[in-house]
């Protein structure tokens, strides 16, 4: 008897591997395939993390180049990056050190890096960022090669990438101005009454 299978890929759709005879080759098989074509897919990733705001402007990208470091050193194609800048932060976090106090910080360093990995390596890249002594918090997020988004700074990238005509914002000239005669208390008294009896 022959058994087909098949595998969801990451776009909920069905994949048909092969066809097999003996069901009992299906596990094994479908375990190599993935292995084979899922986990060394290529994917974009974008990591935002929090540098402790205790840490001297000057050492900042020193930090930065640490978590930059890690990406590029498990292989990682670099799509683009921003240098951490210091941002109130929405509340206070308390961080516990290595002598066992906690550390409160109001402000910290935000920065980001775009990066193109094996899907197999990304979950180490992860843990070693988190390892990085003055990263507070990490995020790593699936995304795309293009910008979706631009945050505050939209206006100041916007007025480099775009042309200035499309930026300046276009003077509208009226045609010409229509007379309209004032409104008599009377008439003004009817419309306000009529739009109370709407409401009721």
């Amino acid at each position: 008897m022959v058994i087909s299978y098949y595998i969801i890929n990451n776009r909920s759709q069905f994949l048909e591997v092969e066809n097999i005879e003996d069901p009992s080759l299906r596990v094994t098989d479908c375990k190599q395939y993935m292995e084979k074509n899922i986990d060394d897919r290529m994917s974009v990733y974008e990591i935002g993390y929090l540098v402790a705001g205790s840490v001297a402007l000057e050492k900042v990208s020193e930090e930065a180049e640490k978590v930059v470091g890690i990406i590029k050193k498990a292989g990682a194609s670099i799509i683009a990056e921003e240098l951490p800048h210091l941002e109130q932060l929405a509340y206070t976090m308390r961080v516990k050190t290595v002598s066992g106090s906690y550390e409160k910080y109001d402000h910290a360093y935000f920065g980001w890096v775009k990066f193109e990995l094996s899907s197999s390596l990304v979950e180490a890249v992860k843990k070693s960022v988190e390892l990085v002594p003055t990263v507070l918090r990490m995020i790593l997020l699936v995304t795309t090669k293009e910008n979706t988004y631009l945050g505050k700074r939209a206006p100041e990238i916007a007025s480099v990438i775009l042309p200035k005509r499309i930026i300046e914002p276009s003077v509208v000239v009226p045609d010409e101005k229509k007379d309209v005669a004032p409104m008599s208390i009377e008439d003004m008294d009817k419309s306000i009454d009529e739009m109370v009896k709407e409401v009721k």
